[in-house]
């Protein structure tokens, strides 16, 4: 569950705005949807690429980022010597915390990990230069915390290391960012779209049929998806997976004895079957085919419209998110899709009955008629509604 998220000097995001996704003044319920309108150029790519970049910067700030330069950032450009800092509230395996950090352009300058048990908070860590400091209540030397420190660069994260390396006290804020948090921004891959669309169906049967029923229900001419059985040299492996991922779900339904270490483990195992199917694909492709009402030949996604590309990936990644409670942020929802059938999408994660997980989902958009519809006004317990204005090159966040 995310609370709020806070950035400032980020692309057109010079100051501090900040996101708040609970209702009332930081309650600890949060909504299951949050929509930000704004006009063109007002800053919502801004927003959503700013939780892209956090999320990045947990993720790979030690492996990915350039160790000779400083860390990686997209400042407002007439604030280019001014830091940027995101800060992020969540709740992570029944727990709230506060994690922020923030960077210049040649370092890490501050970077912190708060809990917050029963609304008091504690320190996990502070870090401001190359100095810090390991909370009261966390005995660093139990929990590995203090063997990483003298490891971390001056332009990589604390938590990226502890998350990679294990160290206990730490794991549960790090796999928050890498299981429970997905941002979907930018042009449509097709390569990536194809990856994920047959992925998503090669999981179980009941994925395939959802996924063609909410394409039925668009009215996109799609009948059917066809997608190549799976290599002889995986089959099996992906087959096992399949049913150990499915056992541990349902032990989780029914309550198992530890759902957390539960939970880990079945993002564990849903990253190595995620692992092992992109593998795959490099051998020899997914073989994903499109068949439209009165046509014989199979389309392939290049050629679908626009549209219909832009539904495509979004639906397996929505499933995805209410399947496993995740927050999934989606820069421009429905672009070049109706009305009707972007409300449609929205409703998934506003109705109990099919977000029985809490999962919840953060979109930004530039059509008002989507937000004055029943999902952004008369449901406003379901809803949580803002506002971008950009005024002289700077972006403002506002509750509509």
């Amino acid at each position: 569950m995310l609370r709020s998220f806070q950035v400032s000097n980020h692309g057109s995001l010079a100051q501090a705005q900040q996101l708040r996704l609970s209702r009332g003044a930081g309650g600890p319920v949060s909504v299951p949807v949050t929509a930000v309108h704004g006009v063109a150029a007002a800053g919502k790519t801004s927003l959503i690429d700013a939780l892209a970049q956090m999320r990045d910067a947990v993720l790979h700030s030690v492996s990915g980022w350039d160790p000779y330069a400083g860390p990686v950032r997209r400042p407002h450009l007439g604030f280019a010597d001014r830091p940027s800092e995101f800060v992020a509230g969540f709740i992570a395996e029944g727990v709230p915390y506060t994690y922020g950090f923030r960077l210049d352009n040649a370092d890490v300058i501050a970077e912190w990990l708060h809990t917050h048990p029963r609304s008091r908070k504690r320190i996990v860590f502070e870090r401001t230069g190359d100095q810090i400091k390991i909370g009261p209540m966390f005995e660093a030397a139990r929990y590995g915390v203090a063997a990483l420190v003298p490891l971390v660069r001056p332009n990589a994260l604390l938590l990226s290391l502890a998350g990679q390396l294990y160290a206990e006290a730490l794991v549960p804020a790090y796999r928050w960012f890498a299981a429970n948090l997905q941002v979907q921004q930018g042009a449509v891959d097709t390569a990536a779209l194809a990856l994920d669309l047959g992925s998503h169906i090669s999981r179980s049967p009941d994925n395939a049929a959802r996924l063609l029923m909410l394409l039925r229900t668009a009215d996109l001419g799609i009948e059917d998806l066809l997608v190549a059985e799976p290599d002889p040299m995986y089959a099996d492996y992906l087959r096992d997976l399949d049913t150990e991922i499915a056992a541990l779900a349902t032990r989780l339904d029914h309550g198992g004895a530890d759902p957390i270490l539960l939970e880990r483990e079945l993002s564990t195992l849903r990253a190595a079957r995620d692992a092992l199917y992109r593998r795959m694909v490099d051998r020899r492709g997914v073989g994903l085919g499109l068949v439209h009402e009165g046509i014989d030949v199979a389309f392939e996604l290049a050629d679908e419209s626009t549209a219909t590309r832009s539904l495509l990936r979004v639906l397996p990644a929505m499933l995805e998110a209410l399947d496993t409670g995740q927050v999934l942020a989606v820069d421009d929802l429905g672009a070049g899709l109706p009305v009707e059938e972007t409300d449609r999408l929205v409703q998934l994660f506003q109705n109990p009955e099919t977000n029985a997980r809490g999962a919840q989902l953060i979109y930004t958009t530039a059509n008002r008629t989507l937000i004055d519809r029943g999902n952004g006004r008369s449901q406003r317990r379901r809803c949580a509604v803002w506002q971008l204005r950009r005024e002289q090159g700077v972006s403002e966040l506002t509750p509509l």
